[in-house]
């Protein structure tokens, strides 16, 4: 998959940028605070629909400005696509190929990328929501349907905390039901998705680090043991909550589900959020990313193109020439942003195209 060219109005501090890509591997650079990250997020946005920062849709327009008009042209193979979003006063209006896209799920579909930034360094150490968050992107990444799913759950639990806050148990088991079969649903689908992803990813750790220790991944839930079927999550479920019936009536929310779930990561069977040095989990992160980079590109033939932001900063030399060897295997279109592009070790014989950012603009 290639992006063509990228065009962006009242994004952040960009007023107006028109930028074509020829190659595969592409560098911002540029003092810190000039506007390098908002192109990387501009892409992601253009293809997810979000921002790789957590931030709120008002947060990325450009001061005093109420909307935004992004439009990029992709090649994927041989089939060329032009998707445009703008948003103004909450909304998103959504085009491919000049026509409107009413459901996400078909937009998203269109334009895969994969995002590697000092933000996701925080799903580590974070709260367990930060890695929830990052295993619902990356699901919803190589499966768009997914947010159907999501949406659902979200849907149905917010109801059923609203019953348990106002004391009215009448319909509360009509909605458990609900819950559980759509929470079985979502954890179902997390799961095989973090075990596809284990497949490759320890190799990749073993790759980028220069160690023979041992990383791992596990999705942690309390109410299944063991199981991948979902009838069997449902069940477990269901019974997870029924004990927890009382204390949920005594706080007025649901305390068991999916959205209580953890991804436990693992580096020679200790958790590394609480062993591992930073160098270590960087390395854990960048693991991650090359696994999702693998089972991207073999589920649909087509590999993503990787948005690395401030890479030099966050890698030292030995993980960024891993990192390099791992990226010209695959063949695949890199966005970097450095406040030093001499600092990037470019495999020989690739060809890159500089940008350098000035207060939001190409100079």
């Amino acid at each position: 998959m290639l992006l063509k060219k990228l065009t962006i109005n009242k994004f952040r501090n960009i007023e107006r940028s028109v930028v074509e890509f020829d190659r595969k591997f592409n560098i911002f650079y540029g003092q810190n605070g000039q506007g390098k990250t908002n192109f990387l997020e501009s892409i992601f946005f253009l293809a997810t629909l979000k921002s790789f920062r957590n931030s709120k849709q008002k947060e990325m327009l450009k001061w005093n400005e109420n909307s935004c008009l992004l439009n990029c042209t992709i090649h994927d193979g041989n089939i060329g696509h032009e998707l445009s979003v703008l948003f103004e006063n909450n909304t998103k209006q959504l085009k491919i190929d000049d026509k409107s896209a009413s459901r996400i799920i078909d937009y998203c579909k269109t334009f895969t990328v994969v995002a590697f930034c000092p933000e996701e360094l925080i799903m580590i150490n974070g709260a367990p929501d930060q890695r929830r968050r990052y295993l619902d992107r990356a699901v919803f990444s190589s499966q768009p349907e997914y947010l159907k799913t999501y949406h659902d759950y979200y849907r149905i639990l917010k109801q059923r905390n609203h019953l348990l806050k106002q004391r009215s148990y009448i319909d509360l088991d009509a909605w458990t039901e609900q819950l559980a079969k759509s929470g079985a649903k979502l954890i179902f689908e997390r799961s095989n998705y973090l075990a596809k992803l284990s497949e490759g990813f320890a190799s990749f750790y073993k790759n980028i680090s220069g160690s023979d220790e041992e990383a791992g991944l596990c999705y942690h839930n309390s109410s299944y043991r063991d199981s991948f079927a979902q009838n069997e999550i449902q069940a477990q479920l269901l019974g997870e909550i029924a004990l927890s019936c009382r204390i949920e009536k005594e706080r007025g929310t649901t305390v068991v589900g999916p959205h209580r779930d953890d991804i436990e990561f693992y580096l020679n069977k200790r958790l590394i959020r609480e062993h591992g040095s930073q160098g270590q989990q960087k390395s854990f992160v960048m693991a991650l990313k090359m696994a999702e980079i693998d089972y991207l590109g073999n589920m649909s033939g087509n590999v993503p193109v990787l948005l690395l932001d401030d890479m030099t900063a966050e890698l030292d030399s030995s993980r960024i020439d891993h990192l390099m060897n791992f990226l010209v295997q695959r063949d695949m279109q890199v966005f970097i942003t450095t406040t030093d592009k001499d600092s990037v070790p470019l495999p020989k014989g690739r060809e890159c195209s500089t940008f350098l950012v000035e207060n939001g603009r190409i100079v």
